[in-house]
């Protein structure tokens, strides 16, 4: 028997549906795989779920899967640890150490809690696509930089006292005037060539600072010095010699203010005669003002607010306002340049103005302070003479303040100017490997019971900054624990808040000085709110590191000046203001301090050189 012929459709129909089987046994497959890919993608991706997201840098720092209080704490650490090191400067083959604090107040200042939410910030609400977020992370790096605050004219006075020799100002080109006898010219002028200086080049150096610190780097920095010439060449004062000449010609210049004269004499204007820019005669500026001091003494007038003292709830003192006058020097000033110029008459009249107490006696009797608001007390016992003094003086400068209502109240703006004139006392602190004194030491303690009484008041608080250590004259009185602490520190940080009373509040200090305590307190009319803050928290305290010995050749060798550890700490804690009408406005501040290892300074001849170039440290 013969086969029949095979049916070419039927193998074809077959073939064919064995490939769509296939491709379907395949697309199955696929599914699975990329189903079973995605799922083991997802559930990695959660396991980022409130973590910092994979690959994530801060520098050379990685901080992925870190949780956010985890990861601010070693950020928090390495910036201590930063601060604690301070800065390399290397200027030519002189090298330096920049301290980046004292112990009173940080040169920087690290937004760290910013960074922690921008770190994660890559994340989203929604799983997938947090999910590829996540993912896309895997093929590129997320950074991040610290926003770091720079208080520029502290470190750039830092700097000039490191290299206290390797800066020098330009000299100004200058006229040399001399009387001379028998001459068709009553004066002879010549020039006296300036000279060019070499003066630190700041701006590079301090962006590469803020550059280094926001990503936790130390490498050493690298300082340089330009060479700055005279504003006016001696050519350029040469052609001016003519215009000196007829400006003493013109002499005197007469200055008057209502019934006083006083008169500019031509050889006190020739001590001050100086070659100007663009070709014009000027004056010297400092001569000018020694010789204008005594006119503003003589016209010038402080304003002076109302103030009252309270002593055992009562009036004990009484200062009536006046007004005061305000000399304008600088209008002056330009006013005889132009004069000498010969733009301007010779008689100048004097330009003030009148200022207007803020608290004016007629204002007292409607002041309606008739009740307490809010005390804050502090204890600065143990305190060397100098710290008390300069309590003492911060006591006498707050004491009586009429705050009118909506001022926004400015600490240090009250308590300067931090001058030997204005009271002060220096205090000797250590920076770096130096001991130097500072003027106003222990203010602070002024700061802390300041704002406390604030608190207690139930006023809105501006700017508070706490400390960057922890010390024991501003541990609070309810548990000894620190953070209810303000610093001040010209020119910043200051401690500010606002008078919303709408009424005035009387500044009553108090110096125990039996009980070596402060007692402020605000009076003023209660509209009845209700401050007040809960004992502050330390959520972990921090080891101190072990004890540093500096060099320095500012002791006499072998002679050793050390100073204390200190414990580092977060703390925190709530404060409340409770309206009249029930409404609670609760703000939580929160207080990181650096520990501090015990630092001694030991005095030698000459500094051990180090071998290693620091310029190759970096950052852990």
């Amino acid at each position: 028997m013969t086969s029949p012929a095979p049916d070419h459709e039927t193998s074809l129909s077959a073939l064919s549906g064995g490939f769509w089987n296939t491709r379907r046994l395949l697309f199955v497959v696929c599914l699975v795989l990329l189903s079973g890919l995605f799922s083991g993608t997802f559930v990695w991706a959660r396991g980022y779920e409130g973590r910092i997201p994979p690959r994530s840098f801060v520098g050379e720092v990685d901080m992925s899967g870190l949780d956010p209080e985890t990861a601010l704490q070693k950020l928090q650490s390495l910036s201590d640890a930063l601060i604690a090191s301070g800065i390399e400067i290397r200027l030519g083959d002189t090298q330096a150490t920049l301290p980046l604090s004292t112990d009173v107040a940080q040169l920087v200042e690290f937004d760290l809690d910013a960074t922690i939410e921008e770190l994660m910030a890559n994340h989203s609400d929604q799983p997938l696509l947090d999910t590829m977020n996540m993912s896309l992370r895997l093929l590129r790096k997320g950074h991040a930089a610290i926003d770091v605050a720079l208080q520029k004219e502290l470190i750039q006075s830092t700097v000039r006292s490191l290299f206290p020799d390797a800066e020098t100002l330009s000299v100004p080109t200058l006229f040399s005037i001399s009387a001379q006898q028998d001459s068709p010219e009553p004066w002879s002028i010549t020039v006296v060539p300036g000279a060019h200086g070499e003066e630190f080049v700041f701006e590079p150096f301090l962006q590469n600072l803020q550059r280094n610190l926001a990503t936790l780097s130390n490498t050493t920095l690298t300082l340089t010095v330009q060479s700055v010439d005279p504003d006016v060449s001696e050519q350029e004062a040469s052609l001016q010699i003519e215009q000196a000449q007829r400006a003493l010609e013109a002499a005197p210049f007469t200055i008057t203010s209502q019934d006083q004269t006083w008169e500019l004499d031509t050889n006190t204007l020739a001590s001050m005669l100086t070659p100007g820019t663009l070709g014009q005669l000027s004056l010297n500026q400092d001569l000018f003002d020694a010789w204008a001091s005594t006119m503003i003494e003589a016209v010038a007038v402080p304003v002076q607010d109302a103030r009252i003292v309270i002593a055992n709830a009562r009036v004990s003192e009484f200062v009536e306002s006046h007004e005061g006058i305000d000399v304008h020097v600088q209008t002056l000033f330009e006013d005889l340049v132009k004069a000498v110029r010969r733009e301007a008459p010779a008689q100048i009249a004097l330009t003030t103005s009148i200022i207007e107490p803020s608290v004016k006696t007629a204002d007292v009797n409607d002041l309606g302070i008739d009740e307490i608001l809010g005390v804050g007390t502090s204890s600065y016992r143990g305190s060397p003479t100098n710290r008390r003094g300069n309590i003492q003086n911060g006591v006498n400068l707050l004491n009586g303040l009429l705050i009118p209502p909506g001022e926004t109240f400015s600490l240090l703006s009250a308590l300067s100017p931090f001058t030997i004139e204005n009271g002060y006392l220096p205090e000797l602190v250590i920076k770096g490997d130096k001991i130097t004194p500072e003027i106003g030491g222990g203010l602070c303690q002024i700061g802390t019971t300041t704002f406390r009484a604030t608190m207690k008041s139930g006023l809105p608080v501006i700017e508070r900054q706490n400390h960057s250590l922890v010390v024991s004259y501003y541990n609070d009185p309810s548990n000894g624990n620190p953070g209810t602490d303000a610093t001040i520190y010209e020119p910043a940080p200051d401690f500010k808040f606002i008078n919303d009373t709408g009424n005035y509040i009387l500044f009553q200090a108090e110096n125990l000085i039996d009980l070596q305590e402060l007692h402020f307190t605000f009076w003023g009319t209660s509209d009845g709110r209700v401050g007040s803050y809960t004992p502050p928290v330390v959520e972990r305290w921090i080891p101190v590191p072990e004890k540093q010995i500096v060099e320095t050749t500012d002791l006499e060798p072998g002679v050793e000046q050390c100073q204390n550890a200190h414990i580092g700490a977060d703390a925190s804690f709530t404060y409340t203001i409770t309206r009249p009408d029930t409404s609670i406005e609760e703000t939580v501040f929160t207080s990181h301090y650096r520990p501090l290892p015990e630092i001694c300074l030991v005095g030698v001849e000459e500094l051990t050189k180090e071998d290693v170039d620091p310029g190759l440290k970096t950052t852990p």
